[in-house]
């Protein structure tokens, strides 16, 4: 890559060295693997593939986390294989997050040859016809969660021979379990372990991840195992330019940026021009395709045929050709959305743009891995958007580049996760008393609660299931609840679900619903039937509801005192949403057409939460409602907009409510809360780290060049009372004062 592409993007504020291979000599391993291995030009190993494998041959569980491209699928991959061919009776399962995943690594497996390794996928796209044959021929099969979850759970005992004799279990990518997502995966996996159990099986487990905080921790969590850390990496990379570009401030005062799709479009253009092979990322799928159609048209015809997009809803046959064309260097660039930072082989790349923050400091490393791999030197760019956390990681690179990664977080203890586990794992065996050691010390109170008709009833000392179906069915893996809301057209066409938790402030009637880049307006909302009316219509408009909260308080776990007599709290709460109207904006400027009114139901939520209680205001203090209850209102904002840094979490999975008065303590109060029925550690991560993210938030604020505050500081594009009151200078004094630099009551 010449100095030219570099300097034309943008002033660069690292270069990252090369670092050297550690390598190893290949252990003793059965001849046709020790073969294949040279085949594909594996003469030596990384010293990190070497540990993995002999952990896992010495019975242990072991989770691996490295960089990108460092070769982690191997240390999953040589001790199931030796395994395979030292025995025809040795089974594996390989779980990957994505289909596209799977596909790509089975392609790979298929390319060493080994003719004692019968390689298979069992997905959603595998034909019911050839089902029962994948499951006879296959000793290593690749899959989801999703599919564990309903086609082989639930149909264990057509699995027994492959049970019985499960020796390696491989989850790929563990870092993107993190969550909602990730908390369902670790019941899966926990029930994965109990019908193994059930048929004499016994595998172990080895999980690859990105750099997170706390890999060990998490893979103990998701499996219910212990674990042994493998992250000395000993793989090689080139050295990497790293540059920020921030788009240029169109109005100081309001400050408006130049939009990041706009600047992303123009930074993958001009590399594209200049011959450099790149990827840029996008937050969203309709990101990728409006970057890819601005690049185009500053390309012209003859460069656009270079570029493409890429993104989930396409067809798995489109997919692959667009994997291959990248591959074989037939195009220069491809705007994706994450649904390539994961390890699809894509050749060699020299350039990546990340649009936007994509919800950890880990995903930017993932997503920058991609380009530069092994000794191949590689440019890193990062464009921010306008929200607050991305403005401050553009302010403070060091976020990144110090490598101080997120803890991801999963929980076992949400009744509305683990409950609808616990029916299918009922329905897969009857539960008994000891089936705690699977799913940990919530088991015993989520299964009573479950007793009932259509849910568990007991038979002697063992629980059953009673209801009609397949329980698994009804979970959806990516949601705390399993209520969820249907959105058709007229026609009846299915256009997309939504939780029913959040189906009041996102499908009331009017509501702007979009899906794949189409607008639809919905006519209808009927909550009993959980179902949603919309039509079409022009992408002119967007809507944002009125939502009236109120937080009680309903257990207060723990506490610590901040400075100045504030006092931090973290428990239960309860919250209630009333969405009472909706505003209805022009797309084209942001004028406002109307607000109309509403008569729905209250949304009512259950959860975890931290918040902040200040001492009473002194007695002669009379501040105004705009300015003390601005200064809450705007410090509860920022706080949930740097929170996911944090919490590895998106800023729409947090609710927060501010009051000057609360009604239970009737002291001046803010809370932050998970945006999930029983939380799912997300509030629990502010808490912990409530100093650190109070200073954050106070730097983002303070160094914003804006006048009242804007969205890169203050205000929230998810904010129930459209960002009103807010107070920049209240939330500075605010955060000032529970940090201790003041101590001055805030606003006054």
């Amino acid at each position: 890559m010449s100095r030219r592409s570099v300097e034309s993007i943008g002033q660069t504020v690292a270069s990252l060295p090369p670092r050297e291979a550690n390598l190893v000599k290949v252990p003793d391993l059965h001849p046709e693997l020790a073969e294949a291995l040279s085949r594909e030009g594996v003469d030596r190993l990384y010293s990190h593939q070497l540990e993995a494998y002999e952990r896992v041959r010495a019975g242990e569980n072991v989770v691996v986390a490295t960089a990108t491209a460092s070769g982690k699928s191997l240390c999953y991959k040589i001790p199931a294989f030796e395994s395979s061919l030292e025995s025809a009776a040795s089974r594996a399962l390989f779980l990957y997050p994505t289909k596209a995943l799977a596909q790509d690594q089975l392609g790979k497996i298929r390319g060493f040859g080994l003719r004692g390794v019968q390689a298979g996928t069992y997905d959603g796209d595998t034909p019911q016809a050839m089902r029962a044959e994948v499951r006879r021929r296959s000793n290593v099969l690749l899959t989801n969660p999703d599919m564990l979850n309903v086609g082989i759970l639930p149909n264990h005992d057509a699995w027994a021979d492959f049970l019985r004799n499960l020796e390696v279990v491989a989850v790929d990518e563990a870092h993107v379990l993190r969550g909602v997502f990730g908390s369902h995966v670790a019941a899966v996996l926990r029930r994965l372990r109990r019908v193994a159990a059930l048929h004499g099986g016994d595998p172990r487990f080895v999980l690859t991840s990105a750099t997170i905080a706390n890999p060990q921790e998490l893979a103990e969590t998701l499996t219910g195992l212990p674990f042994t850390l493998v992250d000395e990496d000993g793989a090689s990379s080139g050295p990497r330019r790293v540059i920020f570009r921030n788009p240029p401030l169109l109005d100081k005062e309001k400050g408006e940026r130049r939009s990041l799709l706009t600047e992303g479009a123009l930074v993958f253009a001009e590399l594209v021009r200049q011959g450099v092979r790149t990827i840029a990322f996008a937050r969203t799928r309709k990101a990728a395709e409006l970057i890819y159609r601005y690049a185009a048209d500053r390309l012209g015809i003859e460069g656009a045929k270079k570029i493409s997009p890429y993104r989930a809803g396409y067809t798995p046959k489109e997919r692959r050709g667009i994997e291959g064309r990248l591959f074989r260097g037939e195009l220069l660039g491809v705007v994706s959305t994450n649904a390539l930072e994961l390890g699809v082989d894509v050749g060699t790349l020299e350039a990546v743009v990340c649009c936007g923050y994509p919800g950890s400091v880990a995903s930017i490393w993932q997503q920058w891995g991609r380009a530069g791999r092994s000794d191949t030197p590689s440019l890193a760019v990062y464009i921010p958007g306008r929200d607050s956390l991305d403005q401050f990681l553009f302010e403070n690179p060091r976020r990144i580049l110090g490598r101080r990664v997120e803890a991801a977080r999963v929980t076992l203890e949400n009744p509305y996760i683990l409950g609808p586990h616990l029916l299918a794992a009922a329905h897969e065996a009857p539960l008994e008393a000891d089936d705690e050691e699977y799913f940990g010390p919530a088991y015993r109170s989520v299964a009573k609660k479950m007793l009932g008709p259509g849910g568990l009833a007991a038979s002697g000392e063992r629980l059953i299931y009673v209801g009609g179906n397949r329980p698994a069915r009804d979970i959806s893996l990516r949601s705390a609840s399993s209520e969820t809301v249907l959105i058709s057209d007229k026609d009846g066409e299915l256009i997309g679900t939504a939780e029913a938790t959040r189906a009041p402030g996102e499908l009331h009637p009017g509501a702007t619903y979009l899906h794949r880049g189409t607008a639809y307006e919905v006519e209808e909302l009927d909550l009993r039937a959980s179902r949603a009316l919309a039509r079409r219509v022009p992408n002119r408009y967007y809507t944002r509801p009125r939502v009236e909260t109120d937080v009680e308080v309903l257990e207060e776990v723990e506490k610590r005192d901040l400075a100045n007599g504030a006092a931090l709290h973290w428990g239960r709460v309860r919250t209630t949403d009333a969405v009472t109207h909706y505003k209805k904006v022009q797309v084209a400027d942001d004028r406002e057409i109307g607000v109309f009114p509403l008569d729905l139901p209250d949304v009512v939520l259950e959860t975890q939460a931290f918040w902040i209680s200040l001492p009473p205001l002194p007695k002669d203090a009379r501040p105004s409602f705009e300015s003390f209850g601005g200064a809450l209102h705007a410090g509860e904002h920022g706080l949930i907009g740097l929170l996911p840094l944090f919490a590895m979490c998106d800023r729409a999975d947090i609710g927060g409510l501010s009051t000057p008065v609360h009604r239970q303590n009737g002291l001046p109060t803010v809370f932050v809360y998970d945006g999930y029925p029983g939380g799912v550690g997300i509030s629990r991560r502010g808490y912990d780290e409530f100093e650190a993210l109070a200073r954050d938030t106070l730097g983002v604020i303070t160094r914003c060049p804006c006048e009242k505050g804007c969205p890169a500081c203050i205000q929230s594009p998810k904010c129930g009372n459209w960002n009103e009151p807010l107070s920049k200078p209240g939330a500075v004094s605010f955060l000032r004062y529970l940090l201790g630099q003041v101590d001055r009551y805030p606003t006054l």
